[in-house]
Order: structure tokens, then sequence, then C-alpha cells
């Protein structure tokens, strides 16, 4: 039996307007964060690994450096994080069974989280994995194909979420190691504190 074929997507086109400054950029352990989290996805063995950029393009792009990453720009981004997710999924080829959506302001979500998300798609037989810690849901998420269609309508900033509240008979979810894993940094002073909490 063909094991699923899963692609990452990782969305990484918006402002940033809390942080002030373009959060892809931001450097987590030596490396730009938008190359930190596409490492995670190559890691994890997704592929391919879509990486959908936007705001502040040029830059972004030179900072990813990564032979395996496949760039798409979202002209639309100002529009909300929706028309990243149609960017992605637009570029993804007919063979692809799945997509893990990944976000650029969640360095702590490792290869591992990944792959128990990959796993738990396997042995449920359920099309949507979401990731959470203790009953609340998050990021990341994985939509099965059969989900793509109305990826591809989805609208505004609600993303996937408002699929994943019409079909709660078909969510599996997979609890994070710990609190930190599922941690947005989205403004200077949670990314001061997470800085602060990996030198410690």
């Amino acid at each position: 039996m063909r094991r699923a074929s899963i692609a990452a997507i990782i969305l990484a086109a918006g402002e940033s307007k809390r942080m002030r400054r373009p959060k892809q950029l931001i450097k987590w352990h030596g490396r730009a964060l938008i190359e930190h989290v596409t490492q995670q996805a190559v890691d994890a063995a997704l592929k391919p690994v879509v990486v959908v950029i936007g705001h502040h393009a040029d830059e972004v792009r030179a900072a990813l450096n990564h032979p395996l990453a496949t760039v798409v720009h979202n002209p639309d981004w100002p529009e909300g994080m929706s028309t990243s997710l149609r960017s992605g999924v637009a570029a993804l080829t007919l063979d692809i069974d799945a997509a893990v959506f990944l976000l650029i302001d969640q360095p702590r979500v490792d290869a591992a989280h990944i792959k128990a998300m990959i796993t738990m798609y396997h042995n449920s037989g359920k099309p949507i994995i979401v990731s959470s810690y203790k009953g609340r849901r998050s990021s990341p998420t994985l939509f099965d194909r059969s989900f793509f269609e109305q990826l591809m309508h989805a609208s505004g900033d609600s993303g996937g979420r408002a699929i994943i509240k019409a079909n709660p008979e078909r969510v599996a979810s997979v609890e994070a190691a710990d609190g930190s894993t599922l941690v947005d940094i989205d403004t200077p002073e949670t990314l001061r504190r997470e800085l602060e909490s990996e030198s410690e």
C-alpha cells in the first residue's frame, strides 16, 4: 500500500504588525525564522515544502537559502491568511495526499511534533489533524486532499478554522509536549521572553 505523500505549506506572507518588524527575518538559534521553520518541515520528511511569502518578499526570499524550499509569492497577502492558504494549495501537484500548514511564528514546533501529526493522520483515519495543549486547539494543522477544494474558498484571516469547526467528527488532535511548543511569537515582548527561556 502506497504511503501518503504529505506536503508542507509554510505561511510566511504576513506584515508582522504587532512585532513591528518582519517575523520571517528574526533570528532563532542563529538563523532566520523562515529558514528554521523550513528546516523543521524538511526534517519531518514533508515534501514538497512550499513557503508562501508576501510582505518584504525580496528580503524574505533572500533569507531563505534552502535548496528544498519551493517559494510561492502571494501578492494578495493584505487580504488575509486565507490568500496564503490558497496560494500554497494551488502550488501542490495532484499526487499530494495531504498538507501540514505551518506558521512562521511557532519556532518551537519541531520535526518530532510534525511527525506525530503525520502518524496520527495515518493511524486515526481522520482527514483533519490539529495541534492542541490541554484541550486548546492551535496550529499547525494537517488537511487531507479531500478538503483542499474548501481551503481554496477560504476567506479573510480565518484560514481553516471554519472547516475544522464544521467537521468536528472528522478531526483528531495531537497533544504538544508542553505549553511552550505552540507559542506564537507575535510581539517583541513574547520574543524576548522566549529567547530568555531558551538561554536558561
